[in-house]
């Protein structure tokens, strides 16, 4: 990733193999559709599969980018820093109740990671959101906007007021992190719930955003279930 990291994503996927019902090498590609639909650097997918350890997660990361990096998307690895770091992918996304942003950033340096390397974490308010884009982070995930199972045990959805305030906070703090929204976010006219620049607060090319989420003909499921 070359300086700005992740300023020219629009849309963020991340990975469920056991909510797609797919194996991993099914899972690749299903990644593999999905960033050769889409614009190199409009998508960056988040390898989230919590329950494999690491030297399976290691390679199923390594053959994520072997797929992505040639069209131009970037791979992250959720929560684990080292896998991220071994597998050569090009950054990490914290849990908010993970590693902060400054800790992250300091142990990458200190593995040798270079300033290309970008940090992505999960907030679920937008103060929260604002901070961590003072902190550093290089995109924020902000969420549930809308209902959604996966995060039903969260409370009430943020709804778009949210994305509206961090938006404004970041901005007005000058921070330069990517916002994407999750949770319920679907084809059915909420485009503007997909990830804005850092300090543009207005309208994104929704072409970028549609052809992010069509996908090549025959990802269907797998490919909803990928990015939802």
């Amino acid at each position: 990733m070359s300086a700005g990291r992740l300023a020219g994503v629009h849309l963020y996927a991340v990975t469920d193999r056991r909510v797609a019902a797919a194996a991993p090498g099914a899972l690749v590609g299903a990644i593999a559709a999905v960033v050769a639909a889409a614009p190199p650097g409009a998508v960056a997918i988040q390898v989230r599969e919590k329950d494999l350890d690491g030297g399976a997660l290691l390679a199923l990361v390594r053959a994520v980018v072997a797929v992505a990096r040639p069209r131009g998307a970037a791979v992250l690895v959720n929560d684990r820093l080292d896998v991220a770091l071994a597998a050569g992918a090009d950054g990490v996304h914290l849990p908010e109740r993970g590693l902060g942003v400054v800790e992250a950033r300091t142990l990458a340096t200190r593995a040798g990671a270079g300033p290309g390397f970008a940090i992505a974490c999960s907030r679920h308010a937008a103060d929260a959101a604002v901070a961590a884009g003072r902190a550093g982070a290089d995109l924020v995930v902000l969420g549930p906007v809308w209902a959604t199972p996966s995060k039903a045990g969260m409370g009430a959805p943020l709804g778009v007021v949210a994305i509206t305030a961090a938006r404004a906070g970041l901005a007005a703090a000058a921070a330069t992190a990517t916002l994407c929204a999750i949770g319920g976010v679907d084809d059915a006219g909420r485009a503007d719930a997909a990830c804005a620049p850092p300090r543009r607060r207005g309208r994104r090319d929704p072409r970028a955003v549609d052809r992010a989420r069509s996908g090549r003909r025959g990802a269907g499921p797998a490919r909803r279930r990928l990015v939802g």
